[in-house]
């Protein structure tokens, strides 16, 4: 087999030479000469005795010799080489050892032979190659040093000659053989020599502050940078470390390229002072370490996402934290006085997109009266608005102010907040203050997911505010909902002034004066609220008579539904304020002691008189009497039906009121009897089957009763 061969064996800084040149060789060449391994770039091709070139990874014996043929191997080593699909492979001679190729193989002046051996069944070594004169430079340190003396012993002078170097370049000395060096003077501005390096085999100077790398072809520039202690690579350009600023967050965002970047803000070492963040157009990726920041202001802008890593109390369980007694998680203390934190961009047509934030305390500024912590204001913008957005793991506290405020347009919908996420976000009203979440005027499809929107006491202040703005308007909230809400600790839970399919499901109240109230102060109407599968603690509806769990205090009220809850204790009242096509209240839970029946199962809790209240239960055990019954109080709607059972004795019910007997004046029932609201006008009750069991035999007997 022949090899294919091109050697270098190269005198200056790659081969034959040192890697590295460190300062303890000053006290002598010997020394040097002693610890700087010397390598050998060789280049060659293996190909099989039919001309098929090898490929994959090879091991090859290197040796030298003293002859062309025969001899004893002054020096050999092994490597295992990757050979490509045409046989070609490039290796380093010397680097299986510590001191690469002795230099002392070429001080006697005697020729020397470089073999070539594949490590394959059958393979012999092929013809040697003559190591011809640039090999013996090695002998000549001069290479390495300077007159045998080391750079160190050298300053640079600057001459006054017209060949000056430029004020800001830099020199640089490279070998030209081993009779001399020659100096090249290099333009950091275009990285180009203007002198090229007589007979110097690399010939590049690389710009400046590029880490160099070894190619194919001897050095390059790798996409490595290192300025002013900032390392960086070409690829990684949108990737900054906030700790590398001195102005922190805020500064790398300037830094950042204008497609956008992931900026690191988890060192212990960086600037804690968020300061004002407005991404403008670029996206923006920001992770926060576990610390005590201050922020003055965040504008939200398309793409932007603030990741901490937890909304996490403190040890001493206070979510005011700092450096001496910091948050579990991230917290971010607001240094704007009565101005919001989280604002959006007063720009028609540039609606805040594809927003994440997540996993951090938002706090107040101290002393402040009126911030809010959030302020989602589209009422003066058009096309705008935070859509398409998540808020999680979020808690907020310490505003006087509003924590949540979704404030849209006061007279039309064009421009909302929408289609957003609040998922596991607890916001706490601080005494006195306002609402905790407040959505007044143009509002669309907002959800609220395991979320806490508590007070600070019974009787303070509301938590939720969906509706109208107080000063009036056509403007109003549409499509919000509600799953696993908490709200207590106030005087009411929820308000809503105009909305319009508005749902509650499976919420938790306590320590409330009232829970929900519907109002009509800005005669906006409410349509389509639902309230399922909830819990009422005990001391929620309790207030001296004027509490309740929900109270509709307009008749612009359509659509309600209140079903399916537990009611616990012993409330003023359920619903109050109802009119007859409001609400649906039915299958209810009751596990105290209600003035009302339980609208599920059969009850024994009512006792005839002239006029009784059902409220919305459809099945009503009747205490015997004497007295009619003339008036049937419900919240049930036309077409609903309730059925009266009697327990004990007969019960006895009478025309006048609001029962249509269907032209008898009275009837006795001891069994059960069914009544259906009317949908035929008014508020009447009219009988549908009546069942008695029979005084002649034990079988049932039933009668039905025609509907006019």
């Amino acid at each position: 087999m022949k090899p294919v061969v091109k050697l270098f064996l190269l005198l200056f800084l790659s081969p034959l030479v040192p890697i590295s040149v460190e300062a303890q060789c000053e006290t002598g060449v010997s020394e040097c000469t002693q610890a700087v391994p010397h390598f050998v770039k060789f280049n060659g091709a293996l190909r099989t005795p039919a001309v098929v070139p090898r490929s994959g990874v090879v091991a090859i014996k290197f040796v030298i010799y003293g002859a062309a043929t025969g001899g004893t191997p002054l020096w050999q080593e092994v490597q295992n080489t990757l050979v490509d699909p045409q046989g070609r492979y490039e290796v380093m001679l010397g680097v299986t050892g510590t001191e690469g190729i002795p230099s002392a193989l070429f001080t006697s002046g005697e020729p020397r032979w470089l073999g070539v051996q594949a490590l394959l069944p059958g393979e012999e070594e092929q013809p040697r190659i003559l190591l011809v004169s640039v090999p013996y430079a090695v002998e000549a340190q001069n290479a390495q040093t300077l007159a045998g003396l080391p750079a160190s012993a050298f300053a640079r002078v600057a001459t006054s000659t017209s060949s000056e170097a430029p004020s800001g370049t830099q020199t640089v000395v490279t070998s030209t053989g081993a009779q001399g060096v020659a100096a090249t003077v290099v333009d950091p501005a275009t990285s180009v020599a203007s002198v090229a390096p007589t007979g110097a085999i690399e010939g590049r100077v690389g710009p400046v502050n590029v880490i160099p790398k070894f190619s194919g072809g001897g050095l390059a520039s790798s996409q490595i940078t290192d300025a002013g202690g900032t390392v960086t690579m070409q690829n990684l350009s949108n990737t900054l470390f906030a700790d590398q600023f001195s102005g922190g967050v805020s500064a790398a965002i300037a830094a950042c390229p204008a497609n956008g970047c992931i900026i690191y803000a988890v060192s212990p070492a960086v600037n804690l002072n968020l300061g004002n963040i407005d991404p403008g157009f670029k996206s923006i990726t920001i992770y926060l370490g576990p610390y005590p920041y201050t922020v003055n202001q965040i504008t939200l802008r398309k793409g932007l996402k603030i990741i901490g890593m937890g909304a996490s109390y403190g040890a001493n369980g206070s979510v005011t934290c700092s450096v001496a007694a910091p948050c579990n998680g991230t917290s971010l203390r607001s240094v704007n006085g009565n101005n919001p934190v989280f604002v959006l961009p007063q720009t028609n047509n540039e609606p805040a997109t594809d927003v994440l934030l997540s996993g951090f305390i938002l706090s107040g500024s101290a002393g402040n009266t009126s911030e809010d912590g959030f302020l989602l204001d589209t009422s003066a913008t058009v096309n705008t608005g935070l859509w398409y957005s998540i808020l999680d793991d979020i808690h907020v506290s310490g505003f006087a102010g509003i924590g949540i405020h979704v404030k849209g347009r006061q007279n039309d919908f064009a421009a909302t907040s929408q289609w957003v996420l609040f998922n596991n976000v607890a916001v706490f009203r601080t005494a006195g203050g306002g609402n905790a979440l407040r959505m007044e005027g143009a509002v669309f499809d907002l959800r609220f997911n395991d979320c806490q929107f508590d007070g600070q006491a019974t009787g303070d202040g509301t938590n939720i505010y969906i509706g109208g703005y107080t000063s009036g308007g056509t403007g109003f909230p549409t499509t919000i909902a509600f799953e696993g809400l908490v709200s207590q600790q106030a005087a009411l839970a929820v308000q809503i002034d105009g909305a319009v399919n508005v749902t509650f499901h499976a919420s938790h109240h306590e320590h409330l004066s009232a829970g929900y109230q519907i109002s009509d102060i800005n005669n906006i109407g409410t349509r389509g609220l639902t309230i399922t599968d909830s819990y009422f603690a005990g001391d929620t509806g309790i207030n001296g008579g004027k509490g309740f769990e929900l109270s509709i205090a307009t008749t612009q009220a359509f659509g309600v539904v209140f079903a399916h809850n537990e009611l616990l204790g012993s409330p003023d009242a359920v619903v109050i304020g109802t009119n007859f096509s409001t609400p649906v209240y039915r299958d209810n839970w009751y596990a105290g002691a209600l003035n009302g029946p339980p609208t599920s199962g059969i009850t024994t809790q009512v006792t005839p008189a002239a006029s009784i209240n059902i409220q919305g239960a459809h099945s009503i055990g009747l205490n015997p009497s004497t007295t009619p019954i003339t008036t049937l109080q419900s919240s049930l709607g036309p077409g609903e039906m309730v059925t009266f059972f009697t327990l004990g004795g007969a019960v006895t019910f009478g025309s006048g009121g609001n029962i249509d007997l269907m032209g008898m004046s009275s009837v006795t029932v001891n069994g059960t009897i069914t009544f259906v609201a009317s949908d035929l006008g008014g508020s009447l009750w009219k009988p549908v089957s009546q069942w008695s069991p029979s005084a002649a035999t034990p079988q049932a007997q039933t009668r039905v009763i025609n509907r006019r």
